[in-house]
C-alpha cells in the first residue's frame, strides 16, 4: 500500500498549476480563499472559453478546471486539433483536462493497431500539437475514458490490448510533451463491458490520476440508501478513492451530474438537489487527495442536466452554488 505521503506529493503536484494561475500558493491550492476547499471545474459544450468563464461568475466561484473533448472522426479531429489547444492556451483556465478518444470513428484504427504501434505517429502528433500550442504543463489528457462501459469504441473488452495502447500512447505523447499529466477514467459501478475496471489499469508509471464519471442514476439518489449505493457499493465513489489512494495517485471526479434526459436508460432523480449536496459532501470528505471534479453542465436534450445556460434544473443549481460558498 502506497503512503499518504505519496498521495499528498501526488496531488500536490498538479493543484500546484491552479495555484500558481489563481494566485494561491500551493498550501492552499485545494480551492481558492473563501472558496468550497477543492479544486472544482466543469465541463461545458461549445468549446468556450467565455462560457467557462461566465459559468464560473454564475456559480460565484472561478473554475480551477476546464475539461473539454477534442472530435473524433479522424485522427486529424484526434491527434490534430490545434484549433481547439490553441483556445485553451490563450484561455484563464489554470488546468484543461481534454477529453481524448482512444480511437477515432475511421475504421482503420482499432484497437489492435494501436495495441501493436501502428499508431504511435498519430499520438507523437498530438504531443507536438500540445507542445506548439504552450499548453502541456497545464494540461491532463483523460485518454480512451469509460472504458469499462460498452458504449465506447475503445470499449475494454480485451483488457491486454486496451493496457497496449495505452502505453504507446503515453509513450509517444510524452515523448514530444513530456510535462503532460494523465487521467485513467472509469464509469463507476460494475462495467457492462468490463466488470473489473482494474484489469485495464496501465500501471502506476503511466497514470497520474485516476478518475470516477458518476451520474445521478443506477441507482438515482433519492434517499440515504441509494446514496449510499453509489458511495459505497461495488465499484463505488469510496472504492475507486482507495484505488487511487492505495496507487499513489491523485484522485478525481471529471464527470459528475444530473441526468434526467432520455440518452440514460435507468430511473434517475430529475432536478435533485439531494444529489449535489451529497457529492459535494463527498468532494470535502476527499479533499485531501481529490485533484478536480467538473460538473458535466450539458443542456443537450439526451442529457438535460444543465444548470446553467440554461438552467434546466434551478433546484439543483441553487443547491450546487451554495455548496461552493
Amino acid at each position: 500500500m502506497t503512503t499518504g505521503r505519496a498521495v499528498r506529493v501526488a496531488v500536490a503536484a498538479l493543484l500546484a498549476v491552479a495555484a500558481a494561475a489563481v494566485g494561491a500558493s500551493p498550501a492552499t491550492a485545494a480551492g481558492r480563499p473563501g472558496g468550497p476547499g477543492w479544486v472544482s471545474g466543469a465541463f461545458l459544450p461549445g468549446h468556450s472559453a467565455a462560457d467557462y468563464e461566465a459559468f464560473g461568475t454564475w456559480r460565484g466561484q472561478p473554475l480551477d478546471v476546464a475539461v473539454d473533448a477534442t472530435a473524433r472522426g479522424t485522427w486529424q479531429d484526434t491527434t490534430s486539433p490545434q484549433w481547439l489547444l490553441g483556445k485553451w492556451s490563450r484561455s484563464s483556465a489554470p488546468l484543461v483536462v481534454l477529453s481524448v478518444a482512444m480511437l477515432p470513428d475511421d475504421p482503420s484504427a482499432t484497437m489492435a493497431t494501436c495495441a501493436s504501434g501502428e499508431d504511435d505517429e498519430h499520438w507523437a502528433e498530438l504531443g507536438r500539437s500540445v507542445t506548439a500550442a504552450g499548453l502541456a504543463d497545464r494540461l491532463v489528457v483523460r485518454l480512451g475514458w469509460e472504458m469499462n462501459g460498452d458504449w465506447q469504441k475503445w470499449s475494454a473488452t480485451d483488457p491486454d490490448a486496451f493496457v497496449a495502447c495505452w502505453r504507446r500512447a503515453h509513450d509517444a505523447v510524452e515523448a514530444q510533451a513530456p510535462a503532460v499529466r494523465w487521467d485513467w477514467s472509469v464509469n463507476r459501478g460494475e462495467g457492462q463491458g468490463l466488470a473489473d475496471a482494474r484489469r485495464a489499469y496501465p500501471g502506476d508509471a503511466y497514470v497520474d490520476v485516476v478518475g470516477v464519471d458518476s451520474y445521478d442514476v443506477f441507482p438515482a439518489v433519492v434517499d440515504e440508501a441509494t446514496w449510499a449505493e453509489q458511495l459505497d457499493g461495488p465499484y463505488g465513489l469510496r472504492f475507486w478513492a482507495g484505488f487511487a489512494r492505495d496507487h499513489g495517485k491523485a484522485f478525481a471526479v471529471p464527470e459528475w451530474g444530473l441526468y434526467p434526459g432520455p440518452g440514460n436508460t435507468g430511473p434517475n432523480g430529475g432536478d435533485n438537489p439531494l444529489y449535489v449536496e451529497k457529492m459535494q459532501g463527498f468532494f470535502r470528505e476527499v479533499s485531501g487527495q481529490l485533484a478536480y471534479e467538473a460538473y458535466f453542465n450539458e443542456d443537450a436534450g439526451y442529457n438535460a442536466g444543465s444548470l446553467w445556460g440554461p438552467a434546466q434544473n434551478p433546484r439543483a443549481a441553487q443547491a450546487y452554488a451554495a455548496g461552493l460558498r
